[in-house]
């Protein structure tokens, strides 16, 4: 049993089983985000480090130090008060910003947003389940990575959808784009008929036409992950 679990058990009264399926619920996020906290294999950003301070009643640092590989996790450093040159970052309000998460020259750090911010693009480490490094050509231009289902963000979501999304301004005839909508968000196939914008799904099934006015491109999908194992 590592230290995260150890602390998950004291947490739900000393029960470990069922002890990551209630604390997905109490932090809005998927079990298996959990269980990938859990094992190591992902840190959670900042903003859940706030969080799980507060469920633990212990310090950020004390949380972070859960985590022995994150580079949170320094001898000297006391009650989280900075983050170091090479450590992970706390809040970022914009994309200039996010061009400061390049920990090297061949690879880029991309936020996993909980969801699309209303206040988009500008987000906040409260819109951040965690931040994932990935190599610069593998992310292709992307931002910031988003749950997705099949082609679209509705409905149940699995944590193993993720799309990649690099800003686009403009609708891109045969794209699948990220597009808002009076509804919301939606993940659809971009077709350009009679003045219209009409979204298609994968299979090539008809969503709804809308006039340019009634949609708007957030970003064009330039990779979809689905094992992220």
């Amino acid at each position: 049993m590592n230290k995260f679990e150890k602390e998950l058990e004291k947490w739900n009264h000393g029960v470990l089983r069922g002890a990551q399926a209630k604390l997905a619920k109490k932090l809005g996020v998927s079990t298996a985000i959990v269980a990938l906290w859990t094992n190591g294999k992902r840190r959670p950003s900042k903003g859940y480090a706030d969080k799980l301070a507060q469920l633990f009643h212990m310090s950020i640092y004390q949380v972070m130090c859960l985590f022995p590989n994150t580079a949170y996790t320094q001898e000297k450093m006391t009650d989280y008060p900075v983050l170091q040159e090479n450590s992970r970052p706390s809040v970022r309000t914009s994309e200039e910003e996010a061009e400061l998460l390049q920990p090297q020259s061949n690879s880029v750090s991309l936020p996993f947003l909980a969801s699309v911010p209303a206040g988009y693009p500008e987000f906040d480490d409260s819109n951040i389940i965690e931040w994932w490094t990935l190599p610069r050509r593998y992310a292709k231009g992307a931002k910031y990575l988003v749950r997705c289902c099949g082609d679209s963000m509705e409905g149940s979501v699995g944590y193993d959808d993720l799309c990649l999304i690099k800003p686009e301004s403009e609708f891109l005839e045969g794209k699948v784009m990220l597009v808002k909508i009076a509804q919301g968000y939606v993940i659809k196939r971009i077709h350009k008929e009679n003045g219209k914008i009409v979204l298609y799904s994968d299979n090539n099934k008809k969503y709804k036409a809308f006039s340019p006015r009634q949609a708007q491109p957030v970003g064009i999908v330039v990779r979809k992950i689905t094992d992220v194992e």
